[in-house]
């Protein structure tokens, strides 16, 4: 299994974000693959999978501390080249770890029709790691039975620390949806729904230890650790997912997105 990390995860306004920015640049670089673009920022694109009832939705707002998700992931925008990963994000608690396999989009149908993982995922130098990571995948797919929910895609900032560089601050904007989509929509813009347009998150992802110059940024803009997702939100935010979900059946209420949410807050 890889390595878990922690990962904290604060909202805070729009109009700060020049400020944050500022106040992190003397301590990070900037992610090599946000740097190639004009931006200084690139797309993250998903595709969430759950079952029928929504029992991963379900599950975070019950929070259930051991939890999985299931997605196929892209960047930027469709290519002839596209290469997309098959991802299981694991969680306990604030520690996550990830599992991906690289598949190029063209082949994405033929490789989830087969589970055939010789013959379609791509064969880097981690070819056997990958090739597992797939395996577990396709297994949860199908014990789950499990099928696409929600596309998500949004904008990312992504910097490393310089003093440590499996420290990651990434910042994340403009969350927009489009609920039971096809596969083939992956990089399609089209009916996507925004949400929290008012506000940015902050995530920030390390092994140990959380340096001082990020606890005395966090205090100066009084930014508090909340129980963020992003799936969450945007199921949320269509009713054609909601009707799936009986809110008796809950042990929390629901958030609805893009208006006055509430997060669990936690300590710093």
């Amino acid at each position: 299994m890889n390595p878990m990390r922690l990962e904290y995860k604060f909202l805070f306004s729009a109009n700060k974000v020049e400020e944050l920015r500022e106040a992190i640049r003397p301590f990070v670089f900037m992610d090599e693959y946000a740097e190639l673009e004009k931006n200084k920022e690139y797309t993250v694109r998903s595709i969430y999978y759950d079952t029928m009832r929504l029992d991963d939705y379900r599950d975070k707002l019950a929070g259930i501390k051991i939890r999985k998700k299931l997605r196929i992931r892209g960047y930027n925008e469709k290519a002839d080249e596209s290469v997309v990963f098959l991802e299981v994000k694991r969680k306990y608690e604030n520690h996550i770890s990830k599992n991906r396999a690289p598949v190029l989009f063209t082949n994405l149908d033929l490789l989830l029709d087969s589970a055939d993982c010789e013959r379609f995922l791509l064969k880097r130098k981690n070819f056997i790691d990958a090739k597992n990571d797939a395996t577990k995948f396709f297994y949860l797919l199908k014990i789950k039975n499990c099928s696409p929910v929600a596309l998500i895609s949004y904008e990312r900032e992504a910097y490393f620390s310089k003093h440590d560089s499996t420290l990651r601050i990434t910042i994340d904007k403009n969350l927009r949806s489009k609920p039971l989509p096809q596969k083939a929509n992956l990089f399609n813009e089209a009916d996507l729904k925004y949400a929290m347009t008012g506000n940015f998150i902050l995530e920030i992802k390390f092994f140990s230890g959380f340096p001082s110059w990020l606890q005395r940024i966090v205090r100066r803009f009084e930014l508090q650790r909340q129980a963020v997702s992003k799936y969450t939100i945007c199921v949320d935010n269509h009713l054609e997912l909601k009707r799936f979900v009986n809110k008796k059946d809950l042990l929390i209420p629901s958030f609805i997105a893009g208006s006055n949410i509430q997060y669990r807050k936690e300590v710093v």
